[in-house]
Parts: C-alpha cells; sequence; structure tokens
C-alpha cells in the first residue's frame, strides 16, 4: 500500500495514512457521482423502453384491427361473386358527367 517498505515513524505512518484515506474519501465521492449519473440513465431509459413497448402495441393493435376490416371485405366480395367492386358517384357528379 506505502511502496518500498522500512523503518517509518509514527507521525510519518500517521501523515501516509491521512493522505491515502483522503484520497480514498475523494475516490468515493466520484464513484458516488458517477452512481447516481448512472441510475438517472437507467431510469431514463427505462422510461423511453416503456414508451416505445406502448407505442409499438398500440401500432400491432392498430394493423391486427386493419387486417380484421380487409379479411372482412374480402370475405364480402367472395361471398357476393363479383370480381370488382363499383363505387356509386354521388349525385352532383352524374349530372355533370351526363
Amino acid at each position: 500500500m506505502f511502496g518500498g517498505g522500512g523503518k517509518h515513524t509514527g507521525r510519518e505512518l500517521v501523515r501516509r495514512l491521512r493522505s491515502e484515506n483522503r484520497f480514498q474519501e475523494r475516490q468515493l465521492k466520484v464513484m458516488q457521482v458517477r452512481l447516481r449519473k448512472a441510475g438517472e440513465l437507467l431510469r431514463t431509459e427505462t422510461h423511453q423502453r416503456e414508451m416505445a413497448d406502448a407505442l409499438v402495441l398500440q401500432q400491432a393493435t392498430t394493423l391486427q384491427e386493419k387486417n380484421a376490416r380487409i379479411a372482412e371485405l374480402e370475405r364480402r366480395l367472395h361471398v357476393s361473386g363479383e370480381d370488382t367492386v363499383e363505387t356509386p358517384l354521388p349525385a352532383g357528379d352524374r349530372l355533370t358527367a351526363a
């Protein structure tokens, strides 16, 4: 911990131990700041992931509803036996077309 060894007086050891203690306290403070930042980042990323999951679920639900609607329209088309679906023109368009 202190290096090369040798004999040291009591005062020298106390001075070195106090110096080492101050260094360790500074290191601890740095690590606490880093840990707080990491916790904040984790909370932010967790929130973003939850929002993305909710959006994906919403989009999946919308696609399922659209697929069900398409399937129903295809079923109706098949039942009617028609190859095409005619869309009636509004009354105003009929007058100008004639």
